[in-house]
């Protein structure tokens, strides 16, 4: 009777470790079909559907941007953060539109150069605030040039970007 049981066992031991070897390779085929046939099928899907799901977004943007361009020639257009990256492009492009710019930064040299270019692409008239955006008499000081100069305010870009630098550790 021992001997049976044990014969049970181990036959049980047997084949449930047949049938975990068995799902192991049944896996690893599906794993390898999967791995064969799932990139380029994905692939052909974001080909065929991607387009379908841009195609009227796309048409939208093109759109907005041809009927509802607004007309900025002659406004007044503040921007802060203008001597450098995104606030100096904005400079530009605002100019090519044929803005009249009130540019301020805290870095007055480099603010400098930003108006000539945007005189010479096309701005009617500039004028340079060097200021710190995080002074609020300064912020006072740019609205008031751009009201004293030109006599309104059309557009602000509130551009400046205030970074410290310092190490990880003093934040934790």
């Amino acid at each position: 009777l021992l001997n049976a049981s044990l014969e049970l066992v181990v036959l049980c031991y047997l084949l449930r470790r047949q049938q975990a070897e068995h799902r192991r390779k049944t896996m690893d085929w599906i794993h390898n079909v999967l791995n064969i046939v799932a990139p380029p099928f994905i692939l052909l899907l974001l080909c065929l559907f991607l387009p379908l799901f841009r195609l009227p977004k796309l048409l939208i943007s093109f759109l907005r941007s041809f009927f509802f361009t607004e007309d900025v020639t002659g406004k007044v257009v503040v921007i802060t953060g203008a001597a450098s990256g995104i606030g100096e492009q904005l400079a530009y492009e605002y100019a090519r539109r044929r803005a009249r710019l009130v540019l301020a930064d805290i870095r007055g040299k480099t603010l400098t150069k930003v108006a000539d270019t945007c005189r010479e692409i096309g701005s009617p008239d500039t004028v340079t605030v060097t200021a710190d955006v995080t002074d609020v008499n300064d912020c006072k000081r740019i609205v008031d040039s751009a009201i004293s100069h030109f006599r309104r305010l059309d557009h602000l870009v509130s551009n400046a970007g205030i970074a410290s630098v310092s190490r990880v550790e003093e934040y934790v």
